[in-house]
């Protein structure tokens, strides 16, 4: 009598992150500011690693990063790259590395998805804050990443995201907001221009600003910590218009990733922005390596 063979176990689908929606979909609903720590920690993760397969599909889609990790089924995510003079494997995030040239991009997420939450031991009360809570902890964690990771591959690309929900630009009523506060504690961490410029920073450093209930369907702006930001308030959303007392608009997810690109193109001498390119144009520049017209220049 023929063995009956083994049913195949149903696979549950890759879900598919398409747009920052799709990403905070995938993390399921947000637990209330006061809610258990281990369920704030579980969200969290989550939305990290949901981000993490967006930026990834949104860079590969580029044509310029095809063994990009994670895949979109989420295999990959936190895959280790070795680092610092002693070869240690560190988890990343978003990592595009080469079997010939090793690191070339990393894209490092952070998120800060809760305000502070303090509960008075003789009360039991609890009292909501603000979004600043391990902030500063993110930072230093940010800067030994980058150094270890620069140490080995001094010519590879670290772009560096801060997502905050929006209303952390509301908490400011005398001081700064807390959305300020970030700008100020990630700026130091950002603009490593040049190979000889220090390790410990990162070559561009964005916040991201996510509102889960935004009507626009944007759900996401994103910040240049090199910027001016405002004290307090919000800065324009990626659908509205400038304002001088506001600051520029927020870029949108596909204005990042063209800035990712550029930055890339950058480091490896195969593009220069134009003074005629729009500064914050959501097209894929072309980064195609310099024709030997170009580099017989240098003979």
């Amino acid at each position: 009598m023929a063995k009956k063979k083994p049913k195949a176990k149903a696979t549950t689908p890759a879900p598919s992150i398409q747009t920052f929606e799709d990403a905070l979909r995938h993390a399921g609903p947000r637990p209330a500011d006061g809610a258990d720590r281990d369920l704030k920690k579980n969200y969290s993760e989550r939305l990290s690693n949901s981000i993490a397969v967006l930026l990834a599909s949104k860079l590969r889609a580029t044509g310029r990063f095809d063994s990009i990790l994670p895949m979109p089924d989420g295999s990959g995510r936190e895959t280790g790259s070795a680092s610092g003079s002693n070869k240690k494997i560190k988890k990343t995030d978003v990592r595009y590395a080469t079997s010939d040239t090793g690191l070339e991009l990393l894209v490092s997420i952070k998120t800060l998805n809760f305000r502070d939450a303090k509960k008075d031991r003789a009360t039991g009360r609890l009292t909501i804050g603000r979004y600043t809570k391990n902030m500063v902890r993110n930072d230093h964690e940010l800067r030994a990443e980058a150094m270890d990771h620069h140490e080995r591959f001094p010519y590879a690309v670290l772009i560096g995201v801060f997502f905050i929900p929006i209303d952390a630009c509301d908490d400011g009523t005398t001081d700064k907001s807390s959305f300020a506060h970030a700008v100020m504690t990630f700026r130091p961490r950002a603009g490593r221009a040049d190979t000889s410029d220090p390790a410990a920073k990162f070559e561009r450093f964005f916040v991201g600003l996510y509102d889960t209930n935004d009507s626009s369907g944007t759900h996401v702006g994103f910040f240049d910590v090199l910027t001016p930001p405002p004290r307090r308030g919000r800065p324009p959303w990626p659908t509205e218009s400038p304002d001088p007392t506001r600051g520029d608009r927020l870029l949108t997810l596909d204005q990042v990733i063209a800035e990712i690109v550029r930055e890339y193109g950058i480091r490896n001498r195969t593009y220069i922005r134009w003074a005629d390119e729009t500064p914050t144009d959501a097209t894929i520049p072309d980064i195609d390596a310099v024709s030997e017209d170009d580099s017989s220049d240098d003979e």
